[in-house]
């Protein structure tokens, strides 16, 4: 409960993209959400989660591990741990558990929509996009940090960063709201969970 009350401000970030994803996720179609999203199409906005979402892409996770195990190798091996898990449990979702979760009729119906704003170059995952990996590794990872960092508000910014890159997914039409809703939670549980294992013998 300690660790709990220390981080609330980066918990309740996630609860909040969490809940209110979950919230559209329930009451409304996946179509409908997801039009919805992209009626806030804009051509600056387009630049900005372009750039936002490959925060959880190699480019950026190796650097930041590498500069971790220079600060410290403990907490830097608990980071690499979590990113390796969550992209493993990403992995054998999309091609074991939800390896028929496909939408071709979904995906059909906005590539006819002539109101539909497709960004240029970008495409939707029609096939092994549940759950988002993107947003899965982007929480994980930071809420990780958010763990780790003494500064609870660098951690909560770190959250605000997640959500942005989770909800640069759907506006960018890489996934629909319920893929990045179930990354946040996995990510979030596998560095929350891991945590919990790791702390004593890594004296974190």
């Amino acid at each position: 409960m300690n660790l709990l009350r220390k981080n609330i401000a980066p918990l309740c970030i996630f609860l909040l993209f969490f809940t209110v994803g979950l919230i559209f996720v329930i009451n409304y179609p996946k179509l409908e959400i997801q039009r919805y999203i992209n009626s806030f199409y804009h051509p600056k906005a387009n630049i900005i989660f372009n750039f936002l979402t490959h925060f959880a892409e190699g480019w950026f996770t190796i650097p930041l591990l590498a500069f971790l195990f220079i600060y410290s190798w403990r907490k830097a091996l608990y980071i690499s741990l979590i990113y390796g898990v969550s992209s493993l449990l990403v992995a054998i979702l999309k091609l074991f558990v939800f390896s028929s979760f496909k939408r071709p009729h979904w995906f059909n119906e906005l590539i006819h929509d002539k109101n539909y704003n497709w960004i240029e170059g970008l495409k939707m995952h029609d096939d092994f996009s549940f759950p988002s990996g993107h947003t899965t590794v982007a929480f994980c990872i930071f809420f990780g940090l958010a763990l780790i960092i003494p500064n609870k508000k660098i951690g909560a910014a770190l959250i605000v960063l997640a959500s942005l890159v989770g909800f640069s997914r759907t506006y960018l039409s890489y996934h629909f709201l319920m893929d990045l809703v179930a990354g946040s939670f996995l990510g979030v549980s596998t560095a929350l969970g891991m945590f919990y294992m790791l702390r004593k013998k890594l004296k974190l």
